[in-house]
């Protein structure tokens, strides 16, 4: 047995005491939540402060067991199966901290600190409505640990365990290589990170993600409390600000991603609608779509199911979202979903459990909601409840088709994902699109309650007027042609010329001006987005006398010759040099343009570049120039990146003696030996050892009888041996005097084939991508001001 085996060399301690604290931290979590709710349901504040200090012991555990992770990731300790799967010695800092999240158990460890980092300061700030939201927040934070217990419970095993010995894992049980007391020593290094996670963006998208996936147990929290209270309107003001965190957190997240897309993978765009991550926004338009209801709900009393329905459901479909991406279903339709390990079921159960408690305490109190009442169709209530519902519809949308996988799983059935995914979901949700921007600008020209009409169509003059006039503009501007993008167009102006008149109307001054700062940005996004990306244009098409590879890569990709000059749409391009770092290539392009005389000027240079992996394969990163009315997207779609990596300038094709009158065969080239022979300068000149030129001449010939002669010298003055080579340029062969020979009218040749250094890139112009993150700067500038108005309430 391997337990009877007395290993060499392993670290034993950071792994128990990784284990022990998990294992507090349960026990902790469970008592916290167990004294909060015996002593909310006596009344007793001795009973509360104890699960405050339960709480605590919670949090001081989870930072410590992060800490020993941590630990073991930069010391290196390949004998724990998370460490040797996620991290290598080459691993700079950067990616040895994100190695803490590249897998699941580390990924569960981060949402469980972050989530209880949150509770700490919903702890200290809940006041009132402690005893009540500190025991669902509790028991989300039992329920999230048991994630990375890995313990056997009842014949069940709950969890994985970062702290795992890999001879321990059970998908190595039996395996020959651990029955060896000294394995370790064979273990040299550890496997490394997937390349593609090997980039800046990795450090900071999962942890704000992770952030936002935490930030939604809260709002969701005092929804379940203002259930169990029988409170359905007082928990607004308190959870209107969480509301806000988890919208920032979330959506901050899903940018990132996006942003990360965008820059470091080269299908060249912002939003792939890839099932991971439609995963997070499905949670992310459903809590939208509750924080406006709890607005209404502020406005007026009733409809107050519908938010807590929107909350509960937000917050399930985070957890629904976690299931996608780990449980490996989505693993054949999604680029960067998890694999799966076991966790499913565990997670189904959590999603279940939390469906059937929200269920009914939401059923139990639902006779006693306010009877829902119709609101006057001029009337910003109406707008945006209607604007509520289509934010619930477009993501029920994207749910159906994300679980496609999921629906076969439970219902044997064979469906199919769509084949041209992105056409797919745009078709589907350009219209939801239209109708949301447009419902922003109607309701920003109404207010609450009923309003008069003429009053209505008035304020509806300018915006109406000023969204015609720039349509017009950006259509010649732009050249947008599609009905569909037209009328998108027209809505974003609308939404936005009715947030700039909002705030003009109001002089800045209004209780709401942050929500039509928020609409404002929201426009300006989407504004950006449909011009970057329904106008861009590739700018590389082959030009040269090679074949590429079919009709498509001809048209949308250009051969670049090392030091050559290409045109690339407006720009003339150079590849000029290659650097190697390690198992990287940066390749630089000069990217040029034409002065009023006609002579190329540097514009700017690009670096694209491939990490080389040939256990994981290769990642070609590109590169963008940035500026304010375009970005210039360069990838390296083709390069020879053995002989890249290798370096080497020549390679030797052809080494042998070959004598007078010889004929050889070379890359494609007749060569003819046509002398040998020792030049002398006068008849006189006395030849020696240490003073002698040897000749050798010959005439080459190509498949079209193309002739060219040539000379190579093999030459010894005063002991020092030089030679002259002859290069046939217009094949890049080297022909050098290689050595003597002791056979009579025989030389050594070397012919030398200088490589061909080139590589094949795709170049694309994406017209006012900036636009779309001066919209997003906009957009969080909005939801801060709210957050910060929020909070300052919630202080008096």
């Amino acid at each position: 047995m391997l337990l009877d085996i007395q290993y060499i060399g392993e670290h034993l301690l950071p792994g128990f005491l990784g284990k022990g604290f998990i294992v507090l931290a349960l026990v902790a979590a469970f008592i916290s939540f167990i004294l909060y709710l015996v002593g909310n349901k006596n009344d007793n504040s001795k009973l509360i402060i104890a699960g405050r200090i339960g709480y605590l012991v919670h949090f001081i555990a989870i930072i410590l067991a992060g800490a020993v992770l941590f630990y073991m990731l930069f010391q290196g300790y390949w004998e724990y199966d998370y460490v040797w799967k996620h991290t290598a010695s080459y691993l700079p800092t950067k990616f040895i901290i994100s190695a803490f999240w590249a897998g699941q158990e580390g990924s569960f460890l981060l949402w469980v600190f972050l989530q209880a980092l949150l509770g700490l300061i919903l702890l200290y700030t809940a006041k009132k409505w402690e005893s009540y939201v500190m025991p669902v927040l509790a028991f989300g934070q039992f329920m999230l640990t048991t994630m990375v217990w890995g313990a056997n419970f009842l014949g069940l095993v709950l969890g994985k365990s970062p702290f795992e010995l890999m001879r321990n894992d059970p998908a190595n049980a039996g395996v020959e290589f651990f029955k060896n007391s000294n394995y370790l020593s064979q273990i040299m290094d550890g496997n490394g990170i997937n390349p593609l996670l090997e980039n800046i963006w990795m450090v900071t998208h999962p942890p704000l993600l992770f952030l936002g996936y935490a930030a939604s147990i809260i709002p969701f929290a005092f929804a379940i409390a203002a259930l169990w209270k029988g409170d359905y309107k007082t928990w607004l003001k308190p959870a209107f600000p969480w509301v806000i965190v988890s919208l920032s957190t979330l959506g901050g997240g899903i940018l990132l991603g996006g942003a990360w897309a965008y820059e470091s993978l080269t299908f060249g765009g912002f939003w792939a609608w890839d099932p991971v991550e439609n995963a997070s926004l499905i949670p992310w338009l459903v809590m939208l779509a509750g924080m406006h209801m709890m607005i209404l709900n502020k406005k007026r009393n009733h409809s107050y199911g519908l938010s807590f329905i929107f909350i509960v459901l937000g917050f399930v479909l985070v957890i629904y979202a976690s299931y996608l991406t780990r449980s490996g279903v989505l693993g054949e339709t999604s680029a960067h979903a998890f694999g799966n390990n076991g966790l499913a079921a565990q997670m189904v159960v959590i999603m279940i459990l939390t469906l059937i408690v929200s269920l009914a305490l939401y059923f139990k109190n639902f006779k006693q909601f306010p009877k829902m009442v119709s609101d006057d169709i001029l009337s910003r209530e109406f707008w945006m409840f209607v604007g509520s519902i289509i934010l619930i519809l477009s993501a029920f949308q994207i749910f159906i088709t994300t679980s496609i996988p999921v629906i076969n799983t439970l219902f044997g059935t064979e469906m199919a994902p769509p084949l041209e995914r992105v056409a797919f979901y745009n078709k589907w949700q350009l219209p939801f699109a239209i109708m949301i921007v447009l419902t922003m600008g109607v309701s920003l020209l109404l207010h609450y309650g009923k309003n008069d009409v003429k009053e209505f169509l008035k304020r509806l003059i300018f915006p109406l007027g000023a969204s015609i006039i720039l349509s017009i503009g950006e259509i010649y501007l732009f050249q947008i042609h599609d009905i569909g993008m037209l009328l998108f167009l027209f809505s974003i102006n609308f939404a936005i010329t009715s947030a700039l008149d909002y705030l003009l109307r109001n002089k800045f001054d209004s209780l709401n001006f942050s929500n039509s700062i928020s609409h404002l940005g929201f426009g300006i996004m989407f504004l950006g987005v449909l011009v970057a990306f329904s106008t861009s244009e590739v700018i590389s098409t082959n030009t040269s006398r090679y074949d590429l590879g079919g009709k498509e890569m001809n048209r949308e990709n250009q051969l670049l010759i090392r030091n050559e000059v290409k045109e690339l749409g407006s720009y003339f391009v150079k590849y000029t040099d290659l650097r190697r770092e390690k198992n990287h290539l940066f390749y630089t392009l000069e990217f040029m343009s034409k002065d009023a005389e006609g002579n190329l000027q540097k514009e700017f240079d690009l670096h694209p570049s491939i990490n080389v992996n040939a256990r994981m394969g290769n990642v070609y990163d590109p590169d963008t120039y940035h500026a304010f009315t375009k970005d210039v997207f360069t990838y390296i779609s083709y390069a020879d990146i053995e002989a890249d990596m290798d370096g080497e300038e020549f390679k030797t094709i052809f080494e042998q003696e070959v004598g007078q009158g010889d004929s050889l065969s070379i890359a494609s080239q007749m060569v003819v030996i046509d002398s040998i022979f020792i030049r002398k300068k006068t008849e006189e000149e006395v030849v020696s050892v240490d003073n002698v030129e040897i000749i050798a001449t010959f005439h080459v010939m190509d498949d079209f009888n193309h002739s060219s002669h040539g000379e190579i010298s093999y030459i010894v003055k005063d002991g020092l041996l030089s030679r002259k080579d002859f290069n046939l340029e217009e094949t890049n062969l080297i022909f050098t005097f290689a050595s003597l020979s002791s056979e009579p009218q025989k030389i050594g040749l070397r012919v030398d084939e200088k490589r061909f250094e080139y590589i094949v890139v795709k170049t694309t112009i994406f017209p006012y991508i900036s636009v779309m993150w001066i919209g997003v700067l906009i957009m969080f500038i909005g939801l801060g001001i709210s957050f910060y108005r929020n909070l300052r309430i919630n202080l008096k």
